[in-house]
């Protein structure tokens, strides 16, 4: 994708150079996980994507040339470089042509392997560490997040509590999350929340403990 690429809103787009761009680009928004190397990993929405690219909405900073990784519902991972940036957006180019609708209908959990493993497409997770405190049944429990997603979180229980129906995950720097438990193991358990998590909350979370550099 070059620089036309900056050219992705309706509102911006040139209809010339749109009917002559070849393979057809496909509006979305698709929440993933952006990933640049030594920089942390950040919240992203793909406004647009072709065969060839695709244009990212992101808080992260990047420079045109960054060499960065977006991974998708269902653990897709698209690869390219930045090559165009302007106001919180950022033109990627692929490594590689991808075939769009089987990525598309892979990050609905729609296409046939999908299907087949009746795979429920996941939110991207962050692997951030920190400790945070679980409630159940009125008593308070700190624990260890191991990860973090827009709809659920990996807990490192340093004992197993009684764990209640409907609980709250306390995380610092986010509001208090309702949640209950999806699977335990006794040292660990995973956990989804009632109400995701907002965007722009997350992102700014994110910011906030990982800052970009």
């Amino acid at each position: 994708m070059g620089a036309a690429e900056h050219q992705m809103d309706d509102q911006h787009g040139d209809d010339g150079a749109w009917a002559t761009r070849a393979p057809r680009t496909m509006t979305t928004l698709m929440v993933g996980k952006l990933v640049r190397a030594g920089a942390g990993e950040q919240l992203c929405r793909v406004r647009n994507i072709s065969a060839t690219g695709m244009m990212l909405e992101t808080p992260f900073p990047l420079r045109e040339g960054d060499r960065i990784a977006v991974e998708l519902r269902c653990g897709q991972l698209l690869e390219g470089a930045i090559m165009w940036t302007s106001a919180g957006r950022a033109g990627v180019q692929f490594t590689a042509p991808i075939d769009v609708e089987e990525v598309l209908a892979t990050a609905k959990g729609s296409s046939p392997a999908a299907r087949l493993r009746r795979a429920v497409p996941r939110a991207p997770r962050f692997h951030i560490t920190t400790t945070a405190r679980l409630v159940c049944n009125s008593v308070s429990h700190i624990v260890l997040m191991e990860n973090l997603s827009q709809s659920g979180a990996r807990l490192r229980l340093s004992n197993q509590p009684d764990l209640d129906r409907v609980m709250t995950l306390v995380i610092p720097g986010l509001k208090p999350r309702s949640c209950s438990i999806r699977w335990s193991d006794g040292e660990a358990a995973g956990v989804a929340f009632i109400d995701m998590i907002p965007y722009a909350e997350l992102a700014t979370w994110l910011a906030e403990v990982q800052p970009a550099s």
